[in-house]
């Protein structure tokens, strides 16, 4: 909308001028008058009420409803393989970890981030307890293959040696919230 003030005050039969007292104007200010925008005419194009579409109403018992609902997939990234870090880095300081963990070499619960509820489960009733005053030689991987299955899962394999004996392991990752988690760890 816009305003316009009018200029000034009209001359009007009905108001008398008053004297002025010293110091004083002789015209009174009126308030601005606010003029509206005049009004528009309705498009001719638009559709009228009854040509606008009305929604369809189906019962909820009807075909439509019998099948799956469709559920958005949680999309990564436009590619979800160079969203993913590679794995293999991963592969091999999760074996590392679990086997350090299984010799009590270190704490089982800095594992827990990495590996599923069942793995730890099964590396904790497979620990044995720490021997406090033996020196224990650090394990080392000596080799270690990743293979990515699909843009979610990814499986490994190590050799290692733990400062007795010279170990295998398998390990599968999977995508779980959005970083590798592994799901199956066999540590021969």
């Amino acid at each position: 909308m816009s305003t316009v003030a009018l200029a000034g005050p009209r001359p009007d039969s009905k108001t008398r001028a008053r004297p002025a007292a010293s110091g004083q104007s002789t015209a009174r200010a009126r308030p601005s008058r606010m003029l509206l925008p005049p009004c528009t005419e309705p498009d001719p194009r638009a559709p009228t009420a009854s040509e606008v579409a009305v929604p369809q109403v189906r019962s909820v018992l009807s075909p439509l409803t019998d099948g799956a609902w469709p559920v958005a997939a949680r999309r990564i990234g436009s590619n979800p393989e160079t969203e993913l870090p590679d794995p293999t880095r991963l592969c091999g300081a999760v074996v590392l970890a679990a086997v350090e963990a299984l010799r009590s070499a270190r704490p089982l619960g800095q594992l827990a981030r990495w590996v599923s509820p069942e793995v730890y489960e099964s590396l904790a009733r497979a620990a044995r307890p720490s021997l406090e005053g033996s020196v224990q030689r650090g394990a080392v991987v000596r080799g270690l293959r990743v293979c990515r299955i699909s843009p979610t899962v990814a499986e490994g394999s190590a050799v290692l040696h733990d400062g007795v004996r010279v170990r295998a392991a398998a390990v599968r990752f999977e995508v779980h919230r959005g970083s590798w988690r592994a799901t199956v760890l066999q540590i021969g």
